[in-house]
């Protein structure tokens, strides 16, 4: 008797191809995927919710996602990331929680999420942070590198927990939480971020945020800590702090705290000479201080004077220093850096990720958020420095390649052209310029194997050729033709 035939269903090649607002974040996916990125937050974080269509860590996906495809407030992720089926696709979900869903797994955030989520992201730093190789060449090269910190004010409503009144740049009588956060300005990537109630001031969490750093950095001997410069201005520049600083062995470039002091200490100046001119383009003038301060190890200490904005006379300042062989304009204009990267981080935070719009009542819940948004500025920029790398890689070999088909090596932009274009980007511009882009995604298997660019965006081309040698390894192919 014949067998009786089976009628078996065809395994399906079938290539999806959809619109997508956001085609090179798509096209990502894969790369953070291989990485294991998310897969932490998932192993790691446990929020006490009843799991329905979602689990709680797919909530705080979605909130990462929703940061790094421009949604500056929770509505938005109704209205940018839940529409958008292919970008949920390409991250292998089949659609997206709504926004009121993602709010209460927020509100459900206990102390202990918070610490599983610092220890999650603890274990994404050490495997993907840029700044321990640094450290590591610092060690080898008997190198010190700079670590900035800096307290934030984040208003929010007088009802919400841990507001309170205290100062915000610019405002006055205003209710709010403050933010500190430790940064590696050579990368701009958050070490530890921390949330405080509004009336905290930078000299009450200095020792906390040192304990958080010392933690994610693993500066856990006197050795290692030898390797790290504190600078830090003048709200962190008390006694106490400067004499843990320098108990705990590490090097300083610091403000000091009290203005008395500082123009008590001016008195003691030789010789003033001409520094370059201070905000407004005001004169400035410095000099070494002979009458020292005593701190619990031996420091330098630099006098500067500041004609005022009215009136006639000085407004004063005193900078410590524990390197005592550097100059007096390497030390101001070593300073004078500072102002650029904390201030500029906090800046374009605000205004690429929204990181002030997202407000929750509750304080576990808004310390969620910073959380969250930390991860997702330290994503945005590894992603940035993985293309300035590759472009640099292509760029020291000599030669160029023809990575696509349709791609000619007239239509490609020459390496250090685009490395040189990404290193300018900021927060804002990498979401609206490089992420946000929108075209044609091919998914096969539910897995981005092409996109398709408009030609129109600006620079294009440069976009297209940092995303070809990025995403390489993974065999995506980017095109440019217009859909």
């Amino acid at each position: 008797m014949a067998k009786k035939r089976i009628k078996r269903k065809k395994k399906s090649n079938r290539k999806n191809r959809e619109n997508s607002s956001f085609a090179p974040l798509c096209a990502l996916s894969a790369l953070i995927e291989s990485r294991g990125i998310f897969q932490c937050i998932h192993e790691m974080v446990r929020i006490p919710q009843k799991e329905v269509d979602y689990c709680p860590t797919d909530k705080l996906v979605f909130v990462v996602l929703g940061i790094m495809s421009g949604c500056e407030v929770m509505s938005d992720l109704n209205w940018k990331l839940r529409i958008d089926k292919v970008l949920l696709s390409a991250f292998g979900y089949q659609k997206c929680a709504d926004q009121s869903v993602i709010q209460r797994t927020l509100d459900a955030s206990t102390d202990e999420n918070i610490n599983q989520m610092e220890s999650a992201l603890k274990t994404i730093w050490d495997s993907h942070s840029m700044s321990l190789s640094f450290l590591g060449d610092a060690q080898k090269a008997g190198r010190v590198e700079t670590i900035d910190m800096d307290l934030s004010g984040m208003p929010a409503s007088k009802k919400a927990e841990g507001s309170e009144k205290g100062y915000f740049s610019g405002k006055r009588n205003t209710y709010g939480r403050q933010l500190a956060r430790i940064l590696v300005p050579d990368t701009q990537e958050i070490v530890a971020e921390c949330l405080y109630p509004g009336n905290v001031t930078s000299c009450m969490v200095f020792k906390e945020m040192v304990g958080k750093m010392e933690h994610q950095l693993s500066l856990d001997t006197k050795d290692k800590r030898r390797l790290i410069r504190l600078r830090l201005d003048g709200g962190f520049g008390t006694d106490e702090n400067i004499n843990y600083a320098l108990w705990r062995g590490y090097h300083l470039l610091a403000k000091v705290f009290s203005w008395k002091r500082a123009k008590a200490l001016a008195k003691s100046v030789d010789e003033w000479v001409d520094i370059s001119p201070g905000p407004d383009n005001r004169l400035r003038q410095a000099g070494w201080v002979t009458m020292l301060h005593r701190y619990g190890r031996k420091t330098k200490q630099l006098a500067i004077r500041m004609s005022k904005k009215k009136g006639n006379g000085y407004q004063y300042s005193v900078l410590v220093i524990t390197d005592m062989d550097a100059d007096v304009n390497t030390i101001v204009d070593d300073y004078d850096g500072r102002s650029g990267v904390p201030e500029s981080t906090f800046c374009q935070d605000n205004q690429g990720l929204g990181m002030r719009k997202r407000r929750k009542k509750s304080f576990v819940a808004q310390q969620m958020l910073v959380l969250l948004n930390q991860l997702a500025h330290n994503l945005i920029r590894w992603i940035q420095i993985w293309m300035i790398r590759a472009m640099r890689l292509l760029s020291s070999q000599g030669s160029w390649w023809n990575p696509s088909d349709d791609a000619t090596v007239e239509e490609l932009e020459e390496p250090a052209i685009v490395a040189e274009t990404l290193s300018s980007l900021g927060m804002k511009r990498m979401v609206n310029q490089v992420f946000c882009l929108s075209g044609e995604v091919t998914l096969k298997k539910g897995k981005v194997i092409q996109i398709n660019l408009n030609p129109l965006y600006p620079m294009i081309s440069r976009i297209r050729t940092a995303l070809e040698a990025l995403l390489k390894p993974y065999r995506i192919n980017v095109f440019l033709h217009e859909i």
